[in-house]
């Protein structure tokens, strides 16, 4: 299996390139566990091509709100903040990566921002055998992706979260799973998000709504309650 090959399955599994170019925006609903601190969320997802993207989250516990946050990237810059913490406006390796996370057909073409991808070897992701892919961008941090030998669909990602203010990275694992069809294309309803300082993330998507009108004004900060 080339490289070229398992890109070519891969997008195919997730209903081709064709089906994906006709999406321009999406909007996306999830119900959100932070399974290991007893807390639960509500987020949105904006997303719009070529490359902007906000993500917003609302926090709760024993029915009261905890806090807000969001982050985003505009196509240019990009920041982070909670209604319980400073702002982290993105710079270096953080920008770089908010910049390939908001890239709208960025799977359909793994050569356009990166300058190495390489099949490492196989691996268990659960009870699935996966093809192990090393990614190293041309700008920002390298990561692993995991497709499953049989559905060439995405399993797992595993990197880290790099600073804008200091030299640490923060290491991650997402395991993807529960993909249906939605115009024609396929995601991935559930996630789960793993971190050592928040434990076990679990989004459930429960709404996605695609090629609706968003104003660019939206990928922006947010006032925050």
């Amino acid at each position: 299996m080339t490289v070229d090959e398992l890109e070519a399955k891969t997008i195919a599994a997730v209903g081709g390139e064709a089906a994906w170019r006709k999406i321009t925006s999406r909007v996306v609903e999830a119900d959100v566990d932070l399974a290991n601190q007893g807390v639960q969320a509500k987020a949105v997802s904006y997303a719009k091509a070529p490359n902007k993207i906000l993500n917003e989250i609302t926090l709760t516990a024993l029915g009261k709100t905890l806090g807000t946050g969001y982050d985003f990237f505009d196509g240019s810059t990009g920041q982070e903040e909670y209604s319980f913490a400073p702002v982290d406006k993105y710079s270096g390796l953080r920008l770089d990566d908010a910049r390939l996370a908001a890239d709208f057909y960025g799977p359909l073409d793994w050569k356009t921002n990166f300058k190495k991808v390489e099949i490492t070897g196989t691996a268990k992701v659960g009870d699935e055998e996966a093809y192990v892919v090393s990614f190293e961008p041309k700008a920002g941090t390298p990561y692993k992706e995991y497709y499953s030998t049989r559905t060439f669909l995405l399993l797992k990602r595993e990197g880290v979260i790099p600073s804008s203010t200091s030299e640490q990275k923060l290491p991650y694992t997402v395991t993807f799973s529960d993909y249906r069809d939605v115009d024609g294309v396929k995601l991935a309803f559930k996630s789960v998000n793993s971190t050592v300082s928040n434990g076990d993330v679990i989004s459930v998507i429960t709404s996605v709504k695609q090629n609706v009108p968003i104003d660019d004004k939206v990928f922006g900060p947010r006032k925050l309650q």
